[in-house]
């Protein structure tokens, strides 16, 4: 059997994996990724990136174009193909050697595929995790689906039922009801997108709402059954639900590598077990992304692959601030921010200021026509600015570096004597910056 040496191994071809192989090669490292399926994961390939590909085709001037949608379904798989090329010609690009096989290790030194054998000085996993069945409700592929099979936008059905009013549900909730597919949304907490303050999320509801999507909370899924060509999902208060299909959207398993036991490498029943610096037991070895249990985001598990690299390349230490990490709702309209919401601040009986201001008060939001979305910022006594949120047609793009002003206690005044570009939608900060001055919020 031939054996091949890399300075790296990277397990896992998706996002984290990817960032950290290529950040890797440009500095100079030999690598190999391997990948079992499809390069891209669920954030590029399975369902993140192509879900929100979708919902852009419906952003400004496309709203309800019908057009838009039979070019969407017919050439839906040539575009997914053709990111998958296009992530694997950038990993050759960069003479990253790339493997496709479901292998596993011998030792922590070597991962053995069909007819080779991978050693490596280091090895990064990446494997992610993917859906899991629970009790009474099983999942098919056919019938009882996950967001692989959603994606399948050439073989819609008429109606649907979407178990969880999280993130991925409220999201592909927004994508087939802007496909016109009948949408009912089981959420057995009292809001969807729990975890976040309810002015944010009430203008994603209202729109979910005005797009013909059913939406029961407070209730969960007892269990989702196969009759005939439908699902009848059975919910906690006896009521009976049937679709055509039925998205679930609520338990993720680890892909834990194959041969993990012939390491020293740790695991519980979710995650890899890792330690400063992402290290597992075996201190050439690290866990990046969902497989480590830490946070599951796509930007999480790129600063994690990135951060790796750096560390093996420079030995800089891996120092990621969970807590103030920048979120986004892909949906429309998108909600995105970093830092607090008014929730937990409650919580700890913290007092606030909050400001808002909406994006239609802005002179750009006057040119551009924007008649919804909204910027929320908080702080505290001291006007140190602890969140910053929003709402509206691409929001996302904005606040990604927004991180920055929680990191360095950020105060109103010196944002205030920053400039702005005028006119800009940024220029809503500014104001919600002012307005705050008069909203105090004390516990």
């Amino acid at each position: 059997m031939k054996t091949n040496r890399y300075d790296v191994v990277v397990l896992g071809g998706g996002i984290g994996g990817y960032y950290c192989a290529r950040s890797l090669a440009k500095g100079n490292k030999s690598v190999a990724i391997v990948e079992n399926d499809l390069f891209g994961g669920t954030a590029l390939r399975w369902g993140a990136l192509p879900v929100k590909k979708v919902l852009d085709s419906f952003k400004g001037i496309n709203k309800e174009s019908k057009m838009v949608k039979e070019t969407l379904i017919n050439n839906w798989e040539d575009e997914l193909n053709g990111l998958v090329k296009n992530i694997e010609n950038s990993l050759l690009k960069d003479n990253i050697d790339i493997y496709y096989g479901n292998g596993e290790f011998l030792d922590s030194n070597r991962f053995r595929l069909d007819e080779v054998i991978l050693e490596g000085d280091y090895f990064v996993i990446a494997t992610g995790t993917e859906p899991s069945s629970i009790d009474g409700i099983h999942i098919d592929g056919k019938n009882i689906i996950t967001h692989k099979e959603a994606l399948n936008i050439k073989d819609l059905p008429d109606n649907i039922v979407i178990l969880g009013g999280n993130v991925e549900g409220i999201e592909f909730a927004a994508l087939y009801a802007e496909l016109g597919v009948k949408v009912t949304l089981i959420e057995k907490e009292d809001c969807i997108l729990p975890g976040n303050d309810y002015d944010l999320v009430e203008p994603i509801e209202k729109y979910l709402v005005e797009k013909g999507v059913k939406i029961i909370k407070g209730v969960g899924a007892k269990s989702a059954e196969v009759e005939g060509k439908g699902v009848n999902v059975l919910l906690d208060n006896g009521a009976s639900i049937k679709g055509e299909r039925c998205l679930v959207t609520l338990l993720r398993k680890p892909n834990f590598p194959r041969g993990i036991e012939n390491t020293r490498i740790k695991t519980n029943k979710d995650k890899i077990i890792t330690y400063e610096n992402l290290l597992t037991d075996e201190k050439r070895i690290f866990a990046i992304g969902d497989i480590n249990g830490i946070l599951g985001m796509g930007h999480v598990a790129i600063q994690q692959g990135i951060q790796v690299a750096n560390y093996i390349l420079n030995n800089g230490p891996v120092k990621i601030f969970y807590d103030i990490l920048p979120r986004a709702v892909f949906t429309l309209p998108e909600m995105a921010g970093v830092g607090k919401q008014e929730w937990e601040l409650k919580r700890d009986n913290i007092s606030y200021n909050v400001g808002i201001s909406s994006f239609k008060d802005t002179w750009r939001g006057w040119a551009k026509g924007i008649q919804e979305g909204f910027v929320k910022v908080i702080l505290n006594k001291d006007e140190v600015v602890l969140g910053v949120w929003m709402v509206g047609e691409n929001v996302s793009e904005y606040v990604g570096l927004l991180k920055i002003l929680i990191e360095n206690k950020c105060t109103l005044g010196q944002i205030l004597s920053s400039l702005v570009i005028h006119p800009s939608l940024n220029e809503a900060i500014v104001e919600a910056l002012l307005q705050s001055r008069n909203k105090k919020v004390i516990k």
